[in-house]
């Protein structure tokens, strides 16, 4: 297939780890809020996360969502601007040019590139609230207390 394109699959890498860089930390303040364990409001998780882990309490889990949600973005874009592509050149016969695009066009990348979505995202998503939330404490016949139970993403499945 002449028309596929590699710079897609390399925009998304880029704008997947770019996204996990920047927004990690928020995620990881969402995921302990929504827990619901002794935390009264944002600012006092933020709080709380930093004293008990430090800075780095933030980014726990980083690891497997940058690897992960780079490749799952590489993947979603390319799938969809390829198959944009693919139609569009099909439908009007002629590989070499750059057809326009139209709206069904659009509509079909789009549900490819949903249901690829869908099947790689949820398990990342879980194994990354896992890790994030390892270190949380729990009730162990009355007692409160912290462990890891996860060292690493391949335990979370």
């Amino acid at each position: 297939m002449g028309s596929f394109q590699l710079e897609d699959f390399a925009a998304g890498w880029i704008g997947g780890a770019a996204s996990v860089i920047v927004g990690h930390p928020l995620d990881t303040v969402k995921t302990r809020l929504q827990a619901g364990i002794g935390y009264g409001n944002t600012l006092s998780c933020i709080r709380m996360v930093y004293r008990r882990e430090s800075v780095f309490g933030f980014f726990k889990g980083m690891s497997f969502p940058l690897a992960s949600i780079a490749v799952y973005n590489s993947v979603v874009f390319g799938v969809f601007s390829n198959t944009q592509r693919f139609l569009s050149q099909h439908r009007c016969g002629e590989p070499e040019a750059s057809p326009p695009r139209t709206l069904s066009d659009l509509l079909l990348a789009s549900m490819v590139a949903g249901v690829v979505s869908v099947g790689l995202g949820a398990p990342v998503d879980l194994i990354k609230i896992r890790l994030q939330m390892q270190t949380q404490p729990f009730r162990d016949g009355g007692e409160h207390r912290m462990t890891t139970v996860f060292p690493g993403p391949h335990l979370c499945m």
